[in-house]
């Protein structure tokens, strides 16, 4: 019986070590899923997809793109936080994370704790804009103006977002009221600034500068730090008086919570080679994305430090969408 035993547990203990023996390696062609938490034309989809193939070529991977948008981007940042910890799952994320904590009451996640940042890419301007109509060519004519009449300038607002953010800085440093009205999105938004139902808006300069070059916008200068290649006559909001204003709209990859070090390093690696693609420069040159070069430790300490200037802002300016 003994024997029995000892034979049946060594035959047991082979089958086992041969069937390991022979299991097949990990897949290293499994798609990586990219969520985008904005539509389809947004500056983080177009950014998203024109990585797409360079990041590809970089990870011999197929990179699946997915528009999951809605609720100011947090149905789709939620999709990321929840993803499995296996860096197959990762999404976009941008200045709307750090100011979401903020403006929705529940937010189904933790911003910091829930999620693994891999890579910053980088900051995309956006743009000081009005009707034709309008008698102002720069802010300090448009701040001007806006003293002189006899009810405060109509501003198309897509509330809750990093735009809506940028706006309110602008007036709150230049002095500037306006009857801001609420919006759900940028498209709707510029066509009522073409058809003479707004005055001005803050939107992203990806949407709005063909629009500004083809004459049916006027351009009155743009948020980043720097002039835009998108819009290079246009100043910057710090050249038109404003040296204190500084409200970037950021990129960055994340993951969820909990990514290896070895998954970390894995896509950061593909993803430093594809932003260094000729193509990948060319696309970020043509949208308006400066590259923003940063540690992957440095990443969350910087998001923790924009949530903390979000709060103050959204404080005390009072925005809410809840």
């Amino acid at each position: 019986m003994w024997r029995t035993s000892i034979g049946r547990s060594a035959i047991a203990g082979l089958t086992m070590l041969l069937a390991c023996g022979s299991a097949p390696a990990a897949d290293t062609t499994a798609p990586i899923r990219l969520i985008v938490p904005t539509p389809p034309g947004s500056a983080s989809d177009a950014l998203a997809r024109a990585m797409s193939a360079p990041w590809g070529k970089a990870s011999g991977r197929a990179i699946v793109v997915e528009n999951v948008a809605g609720a100011g981007t947090t149905i789709g940042t939620r999709q990321i936080a929840r993803a499995p910890k296996d860096g197959l799952t990762l999404g976009v994320i941008s200045s709307n994370h750090t100011l979401n904590p903020w403006l929705y009451k529940n937010l189904p996640y933790d911003p910091i704790a829930d999620f693994t940042p891999i890579a910053m890419i980088g900051s995309v301007p956006a743009m000081l804009v009005a009707n034709n109509s309008l008698a102002a060519n720069t802010p300090a004519e448009l701040v001007q103006l806006s003293k002189s009449l006899p009810k405060p300038l109509a501003e198309g607002v897509v509330t809750g977002t990093a735009y809506h953010m940028a706006s309110e800085v602008f007036k709150e440093q230049a002095g500037l009221t306006t009857n801001p009205i609420p919006y759900k999105g940028s498209t709707q938004v510029i066509n009522d600034l073409i058809g003479g139902n707004l005055d001005i808006a803050i939107v992203a300069a990806q949407a709005v500068a063909p629009l500004v070059a083809a004459g049916k916008l006027k351009g009155l200068a743009v948020t980043s730090a720097a002039r835009s290649d998108m819009a290079p006559q246009l100043p910057t909001l710090r050249e038109s008086g404003l040296p204190k204003y500084d409200v970037d709209v950021w990129l960055a990859i994340a993951g969820p919570g909990g990514l290896s070090s070895d998954q970390v390093a894995a896509r950061r690696k593909e993803i430093e080679t594809a932003l260094a693609d000729p193509d990948m420069k060319n696309a970020m040159q043509k949208q308006g994305v400066q590259p923003v070069q940063m540690e992957q430790a440095r990443i969350a300490p910087f998001m923790q430090q924009e949530l903390e200037r979000n709060r103050a802002v959204i404080q005390r300016v009072g925005i809410s969408v809840d």
